[in-house]
């Protein structure tokens, strides 16, 4: 399951990133708090396919679809 997958109030815990996703993008990631065993906390998706706005710790961040779909994740 990726993190684009995820419902709106769920929390899940990051398994992966995808090794495809370009270096600078991935090390924002874990920057953010994107890394394997992290969790997330999914608040919602954009209208129209928009942006997944997901909470980290006491941050909350929105993610393009084409992101969200490379960070596999599993439900906590």
């Amino acid at each position: 399951m990726t993190l684009w997958d995820a419902s709106g109030g769920q929390t899940v815990m990051v398994t992966s990133l995808d090794p495809a996703i370009d270096l600078s993008v991935s090390s924002r990631l874990r920057e953010m708090g994107l890394d394997c065993g992290d969790p997330v906390l999914c608040l919602r998706r954009g209208p129209f396919q928009g942006t997944l706005v997901v909470a980290i710790a006491d941050c909350v961040y929105s993610l393009e679809q084409h992101i969200a779909r490379k960070i596999q994740v599993k439900p906590l």
